[in-house]
């Protein structure tokens, strides 16, 4: 743990997350030296159910899942952070807690901040406060979307959803999940996901690349077969 000279090289770690683009230096250089980074293997836990929320996460790599287990043991994954995303940024006012587990599900890095560095810059700059309330209302509008994905009961339609869905998020038309995160993802068994990514290639929407590699070779055809 250490911190982050990766923030100060150009095209790394901050200097990709769309929210810090228009900062000044002054506040930019505030940032830089306050964030701490750490790397992750495959499988670390990152947080715990329960752990207070008192730095922002910024994803420089890899992929974190949000999951809980219910009574029985059995994963329910709320959420796939990828590289440039950030967590806990709605609660910088407020004192809040995880209320899931954050697991590493490749090589993973991250970048901390500590709140109360964000809350000076939002007092003081404008431009970043509106910056800042758009992404949380982005994040509001990705999880109703999320939620009706979730209610769609056609394996089908719910995959083709949920792709749709995720490439529009990623901003990306190569999705890089394997099967097994997918079917956590949207309540799926890994062998109904195999079964209906296979159907929805012969139907000429993906290409299914590699393990964890797929391509969407038709956007507006997932979107026509979903509820967006």
């Amino acid at each position: 743990m250490e911190t982050c000279k990766l923030c100060k090289a150009n095209g790394r770690c901050l200097s990709k997350i769309k929210l810090f683009e228009e900062l000044g230096i002054d506040q930019t250089k505030i940032i830089y030296l306050s964030a701490v980074h750490k790397d992750y293997n495959r499988g670390a836990s990152i947080f715990f159910d329960g752990d207070p929320i008192d730095k922002i996460i910024v994803l420089r790599y890899g992929k974190i899942k949000i999951s809980n287990y219910d009574e029985e043991g059995r994963e329910n994954i709320k959420k796939i952070y990828a590289e440039g995303d950030i967590i806990g940024d709605d609660s910088i006012f407020i004192d809040k807690y995880f209320e899931s587990n954050g697991i590493a599900i490749e090589k993973t890095g991250i970048c901390q901040i500590d709140k109360s560095v964000l809350r000076s810059i939002l007092v003081k700059d404008h431009d970043f406060s509106l910056n800042m309330i758009k992404s949380l209302s982005e994040k509001v509008y990705e999880t109703e979307k999320l939620l009706e994905i979730l209610s769609i009961r056609d394996a089908y339609t719910r995959l083709a959803a949920f792709l749709a869905y995720r490439a529009r998020i990623i901003k990306d038309d190569t999705i890089n999940l394997n099967q097994e995160t997918i079917g956590q993802t949207i309540n799926m068994s890994r062998e109904t996901v195999s079964r209906k990514l296979s159907q929805l290639e012969e139907d000429g929407y993906i290409e299914n690349q590699a393990y964890k590699k797929i391509k969407i070779k038709n956007l507006p055809g997932l979107i026509n077969l979903s509820i967006f």
